[in-house]
Order: structure tokens, then sequence, then C-alpha cells
């Protein structure tokens, strides 16, 4: 048996909207990375020094070699040489701060960093703007600048879809024979859209207003809906006639209408009310739910249909602000923009009692109450011959996920139903309950506790032929790099397997900007409804921005909405049963058939109770040998991962600036790079670090900081492997995220 795999004939070409050129113009001058090489080279010729001076040469400090050392030749020449480069190096350390600033000047990139944190934008990226004259670099300044690197570094080299500096651009399939063709210079739109907590604290404020809640109409949610009737009618005899619950019809109904149909006072009606939203069984009809991308075009629809007040008029009013100030942001320069997104801010506050920032000024948690999104400047178009040649040569990669994938899980099941400790049923709900409490959260981790690591990365090919005994269809979403010098190479470049995700290319946020929504999705639900309802959607709502809607059935496991009740092939998570057993656990849905469990995201992915009962799981393995170090991994000729160097922190975080960068010129010569990514084990994401620049000197010793030993990575594709340039031949750090789906061949 066999799998072919099918790349999805359209896709996302993941890219970073400022040129890497940006970056790469902010090393050291050349003299002082010769003055560097050259004290390495004594240094190097002084390893068998007593360590005394090694440790002075560590440091880069003259003056701490030994009285007693410091008349031997070797010694006084590293001393003096090592004298000129400190003075060098501060020069050039001064220097950078210029050359940063004039890099900062350019346009849009000011305006990026207002749109990722405005008071990184207003207390460190306008001083520095604004300085005239040379300002010493006390602790303060470096702080400032080392931040605004970070940001620089970010926009320029990580492929991260946020807003016109992670543009979305899409890629598709052509004819047999084209090869790839890059379009550029097509219109970038730009949309402003409210978060999804936002929407959620403004329908909360709404319903706080208790003028309001005499006319908003409840809606049953589908959720907990029979023991909600079974719990009304228990209680009829005491009641009277009517459940509150049975009363609310398909329309819904308002607090009004069930005071006048039940009789009861409205205080109580009231309280009960809130006792039904607050079990799931009722929702305040108001947006619409929580994939609506418009929430306050919603609100506003809903609101005019009330009946008149002077509440209802202010909320129309509020609403329609919130609104226009929305709009506004999408086509104001950056002064405007500064204006409006202050005005936005205040009047949400004023709203909703509720801070307008979440974690403010956390590089990747800050959540602002609008967010943005824009289409690129390029499309891709990759001719069906190519797109077939490299699902021949991932063929060997993808296999060897699958059956890493396959012992993941298998290790997931067996610590689950141990956990568990025995054999029986459970419904779905439980399940989750007791797992919460038996399982850590798994995190941002690149892979899951649970999973196997490989010592030797021969053992990769091993693992593709152990995928041949694995029957069934698989599914992933991996994100490809190929190794080109421009777009005419791609039909014969290397390429890295950079990741697989065990996702489907499902409706969601990524594709928000394509102009086909159901074309983008369109392989995934065929491929679905070819599963006859055997796999069923985990849905855990909307994260901020993101969202991903399974094209199938689906279960809800987040806070009910209104819009529940009416969506097709909703199940009850009360309808689902896990049924444990010795070695592992299985899902089954209403009538006993057993079926698997779709999860869009990837910490459930990771997560042991949820991994138990996915799909059969396709996950990228790693390599990583005792030592923690080695060379590129290839399966089948595709890389799957890059080489790799463990990093003691202690070699980076020297007091003095230029013993620092002394340390990147040391990793420079042990990795033969001058561009790498690193990462501490508390970081949530990776760094790129430029080891010829002063400023990812005191980046990369802020880094090291935090604890625990470093892992370092080569850029790659590596800079002159960038294949996406603009038409001034600027290039741009770029992956394409496609979907593969293997079908079960004889």
């Amino acid at each position: 048996m066999s799998r072919q795999w099918r790349i999805g004939r359209v896709f996302v070409l993941r890219h970073c909207g400022m040129p890497f050129d940006w970056l790469e113009e902010l090393a050291g001058p050349p003299a002082l990375l010769e003055a560097a090489d050259a004290l390495l080279d004594l240094e190097e010729s002084q390893a068998a020094a007593p360590p005394g001076v090694r440790a002075a040469m560590a440091a880069c400090d003259p003056e701490r070699v030994p009285p007693g050392r410091r008349g031997v030749p070797e010694v006084a020449e590293w001393c003096e040489r090592a004298a000129r480069y400190r003075a060098m190096y501060r020069e050039a350390d001064e220097r950078a701060t210029g050359e940063l600033r004039r890099a900062l000047r350019r346009p849009t990139v000011d305006e990026a960093i207002f749109m990722s944190n405005p008071g990184v934008y207003r207390n460190m990226l306008v001083p520095m703007l604004e300085e005239r004259e040379p300002v010493p670099l006390d602790s303060r300044r470096r702080r400032a600048r080392r931040q605004l690197y970070t940001y620089l570094q970010r926009f320029c080299a990580k492929s991260e879809t946020v807003g016109f500096f992670g543009p979305m651009a899409y890629g598709t399939a052509t004819a047999p024979g084209a090869t790839a063709v890059l379009r550029t210079g097509l219109p970038r739109v730009r949309r402003v859209f409210l978060s999804g907590w936002a929407a959620r604290e403004l329908v909360r404020a709404i319903v706080r207003d208790s003028r309001m809640l005499l006319d908003l109409r409840f809606h049953r949610t589908g959720r907990a809906a029979e023991d909600g009737e079974h719990g009304e009618q228990g209680e009829q005899g005491e009641r009277g006639e009517h459940g509150l619950l049975a009363a609310v019809g398909p329309e819904g109904a308002t607090l009004r209408g069930l005071r006048a149909a039940t009789g009861r006072p409205v205080r109580e009606v009231a309280w009960e009310l809130r006792e039904l939203a607050a079990a799931g069984a009722l929702d305040v009809a108001l947006g619409g739910g929580p994939y609506d991308l418009w929430p306050l075009r919603t609100l506003a629809a809903q609101l005019a249909e009330l009946p008149p007040s002077p509440a209802r008029e202010e909320w129309l009013r509020r609403v329609a602000e919130l609104d226009r100030l929305r709009g506004a942001l999408e086509t104001e320069p950056l002064a405007g923009k500064i204006k409006i997104l202050d005005e936005l801010e205040r009047l949400f506050v004023t709203i909703t009692g509720v801070e307008a920032r979440r974690g403010a000024g956390a590089t990747y948690a800050d959540r602002a109450v609008v967010f943005e999104e824009c289409s690129s400047p390029f499309a891709l178009e990759v001719g069906e011959d190519l797109l077939r040649e490299w699902e021949r040569r991932l063929r060997p990669a993808l296999e060897a996920c699958v059956a890493h994938g396959h012992a993941a899980q298998t290790a997931a099941s067996r610590r689950v139903a141990e956990a568990l400790g025995g054999r029986g049923e459970l419904p779905l709900p439980e399940y989750a309950a007791r797992a919460t409490g038996l399982f850590p959260a798994s995190g941002g981790a690149f892979q899951a506790a649970h999973a196997p690591r490989y010592g030797d990365p021969a053992q990769g090919p091993r693992l593709a032929e152990e995928a041949a005994a694995l029957r069934g269809d698989r599914y992933a979403v991996i994100d490809l790099c190929p190794r080109a010098g421009d777009v005419s190479g791609l039909a014969g470049a290397a390429l890295l397997l950079a990741r697989a995700h065990h996702h489907l290319q499902v409706p969601s946020w990524l594709g928000a900007m394509y102009p086909d929504p159901a074309g983008f999705a369109a392989e995934a639900a065929a491929w679905v409804a070819e599963q006859g309802g055997r796999l069923v959607g985990f849905d855990f709502g909307r994260r901020n921005k993101g969202y991903y809607r399974f094209p199938g059935p689906e279960v809800p496991l987040r806070p009910p909405s209104w819009t529940d009740a009416a969506r097709p092939g909703l199940l009850r998570a009360e309808e689902l049963t896990v049924r444990v057993e010795r070695d592992r656990v299985r899902l089954f849905g209403p009538g006993g058939r057993e079926v698997r469990a779709y999860l869009p995201l990837g910490d459930f992915v990771k997560y042991p109770p949820y991994a138990a009962l996915s799909h059969p799981q396709v996950l990228h393995p790693v390599f990583a040998p005792g030592h923690g170090e080695c060379e590129e991994v290839r399966i089948g000729g595709v890389a799957v991962q890059r080489a790799r160097w463990r990093l003691d922190p202690a070699e980076v975080t020297q007091a003095a600036p230029e013993a620092r960068f002394l340390a990147l010129r040391r990793l420079a010569r042990r990795t033969g790079r001058r561009f790498v990514f690193c990462r501490a084990e508390r970081e949530r994401k990776p760094y790129l670090i430029d080891l010829a620049s002063p400023l990812a000197a005191d980046l990369l010793g802020h880094v090291a900081r935090g604890g625990g030993a470093l892992t370092v990575e080569p850029m790659a594709p590596g800079p002159e492997e960038l294949w996406l340039r603009d038409p001034e031949g600027r290039r741009y750090v770029c992956e394409l995220r496609m979907q593969v789906i293997g079908r079960e061949r004889p």
C-alpha cells in the first residue's frame, strides 16, 4: 500500500512585508569585522594560555590580563590589538544607532511599529527619530534601540501574516508545462476589523444596560437544550403552567414577552434568564456569533430592529461612531491613524469600561481593539508539472511525518488511558473536564512532550519506510521553502520542509483576502465530504483575529452562541462519547459510530487528551542527538531540519558591548553563517541574529539572559536563496503554506 500525495492547487504565499535588504544593510563596517577576526586569530593561538589570560580575552579587557603574562609577545600583541578594537567598536556602535535611525525613517516602518505597539512608537521610536545630536548609549537608550531593532528584524525576516507589513499573498496552479510565474505590482487592499474579544465586550456592555434589557431578544443555543427543558418541566409545579425555556420559540423571546407569556414578575424572569444564559442554554441575539468578521455592522442592523427608545438611539450612535473610526483607519495616513486610534480606544473604554489593549507592550501578546489585514502586491502561479514534481520529491519526507505522527499519537493515547485509570465510557464534556486536571497545557512548543525524539538523523528514511504499514488517508498543511536565487530557479530548487502542521486548509482568516473564499478551501471540503461524517470538527472558537471553520459536522467546545441553533450539522458535546480502553481512547458519535476529531489549533494537536481522539496525525519529527547539535537532516533529498547548534548563554552575555560582539564573531566562525535564528527555552519565537551587526550583539545578549541553553539554526533559505523579489530586485523572506492530502492507493 502507498499514499498518493497531492498539493492543494490554491495555497498561501507567506512573506515579509519589507525587504530583507533593509536588515542586511545594518552590518558593522568591514574594518571592524577585520579587526575582530584578527583578534580572534590571536585568541585561538592562545588556547593553552592560563585561565586568567583566557578570561581577559573572553571579556575583551586587556587590563584583566595578569601582570606576569603581559610581557609574553603574543599576549602583548593581543592587548594592543584589543585596545584598538575596543575604540573602533565603540565608534561603530554609535554609528549603528544612526544607521538604524535611517532604516526606521523609511516610509511605512514607523507606521508598522505604531500598528504593532503604539506604546513603543510613542516612547521609543519618536524620541529616537527626534534626536538632533548623538546621545551617549546608556542602558535606557540601548534598551530602546534593541526593541526597535527587534521590530525591524521581525518585519524583514519573519513570514508573519500581520497587517500591511505581513500581507496575504496567494499561489495557484496553472496549466501543465508552465514552471512558475511571479506577478508583482498588484493593488494592496487594506481592511481593518474589530477584534473578536472587543466585539464580545461590546455586546456585554449593551446587555448590561438595564434600559435595553426589556427589548433584547433571547435565543436558544442548542446546547444542553434537553437538560434545560427537563429542568424546567420539573419546576413547573412551583412556577406555574409555562416553563421559561419552553416559552422561547424559534424566533426567540424578549424579557418583556416572557413576562407576559408566563405571568411572572419581571425581576424573577430576568434572574432566571441570567441562569439559563450562564448554563449556555440561552444567549442574547446580539452580534453575529463568534465568527462574524463585521460585528459592528451586524450590531447596527440588530439595534435598528428594536423598538425606538433613547437608549437604542444612543447605542446606534456609539456603534456607528466606532465603525466610522474603524473604517477611517483603512485609508488615513499615519498622522491621522494616530489620532483616530486614540479616539477609538477612548470611546471603547468609555462604552465598555474595559481597557483597550490586552498584554500591552508584549511583542506577540499585545491585542488591540482592531487589527488590520492587507492583500499583497505578489501572486505566484506554479505549473502542474512542477507541482507534481514537488509531490514526488516530498513523498518520503511526508511519509516520515506520517510514521512520526502515528508514534506520537500512540504515546498520547497510552498516557491518557493510564491517567484515566481503567476502562469505561465518558461523555465528551466529562472527558474534557477530567483531562484538564490531569494534563497541563502544551503551550507553543514546536513538539509535544509525549512525541518521540530521534537521536540519529539516519532514522528519518526508516520512518518513511515504516509508514507503508499505516493504512488510510492523511492530511497536513506544510511550510515549504524552495531555495532559489529568483522565481525562474524554482523548477530545480532544493526544498526545505520547514514544518508539517496537522491541519487542512479550511475556511479561515488566512483566506480573508482571497477573491474566491469557497475556492480557497474547496479541496479540503471535498476530502471532508469523502469521509462521510467520520470526521468531526472540534470547534474551539475564535482566537483574537484567528478563526478556522471546519466544512463538516462540528461540536462546539467553547461558550455557546445564539447562532449555533441554526447551524446545520452542529452536534452537542453530550452526544459524543469517549471510550477508554486498556492502552487507547476512542471517540463515538450519535448512534455509536466511531468518529475521529479534527483539531483546528496547533496547541490542541499536541495536547494528549485531544491528540488521542484526532484523525491519524501527520507531525514533524525532531532529530536531537545527545549533544544537541547536528547537521542538516534530509529525507529523500528534502531537508526536514536545519542544522542546529547549542550555545551557552554565558558566551554572549558579557558586560561589555565589544565583548558581546566578539562572541557573535566566534559564533560566525563556528557556524560558517552570517545570519542565524536563535531561540531561548522560554522564548515563544526565535530571533534573527546578524552575526556581523553590533545591533544584534545587544539583542542576543538580552535573549540569552532569559536563562537556559540557546538553540541556534542557520537562516535557511539563506540571503542568496530568497527567490521572492520585487521589480526593484529587493528580496523578501517567504514560505509556501500548502495543503497536502495523501490518499490511500493499492
